[in-house]
């Protein structure tokens, strides 16, 4: 079977590498390696979103670091969508990258810029569990922090968000 297919509330039906590759390949940005290499070592049925996205971090985690890095640099970097945000007047009215202060969304874009510089790829953050001050917050003290701490952090983002990937196609 070459699409993922699930019933509410039902387990998916088995499907094949190529079915497999087709429906979590992205969930990892540039993972279509990672997810047949999952597929192919996958020690359990993949019959639900836990066992799928065990076997998709596992393969993560044991991707060589040249790898993940061109992970890393297939995200979509926040740039833009901190340039689109509506500009408010107070940061009370902040709403994620939908709405900031024309202040925040500066300290935004410079920091933006200068994480890219220090670390060779764009900041990732899994948005809708921050607020505008919160993602500032944090992207101020990732910026500080050595690259070997910054990947285990963004390997951590990188991991829920492919969790959501996983979890919405089974939803």
């Amino acid at each position: 079977m070459s699409t993922l297919q699930t019933a509410q509330g039902a387990a998916a039906a088995p499907f094949d590498r190529a079915g497999f590759i087709e429906a979590f390949g992205f969930s990892f940005r540039n993972g279509a390696a990672l997810a047949g290499r999952a597929f192919d070592g996958a020690a359990v049925p993949l019959t639900d979103a836990q066992s799928v996205f065990d076997v998709l971090r596992n393969a993560f985690r044991a991707a060589g670091d040249a790898e993940r890095l061109d992970m890393l640099k297939a995200y979509t970097p926040l740039d833009p969508g901190v340039k689109r945000a509506q500009i408010v007047e107070n940061e009370a009215q902040s709403d994620g990258l939908r709405a900031m202060t024309t202040r925040q969304q500066a300290r935004l874009l410079e920091l933006l810029a200068r994480y890219v510089e220090k670390f060779g790829f764009d900041a990732i953050f899994v948005v809708r569990n921050y607020t505008t001050a919160s993602l500032l917050a944090s992207l101020e003290v990732r910026i500080l922090d050595s690259y070997e701490t910054e990947l285990a952090t963004t390997y951590r983002e990188v991991e829920t968000l492919a969790e959501i990937h996983v979890r919405s196609r089974f939803s």
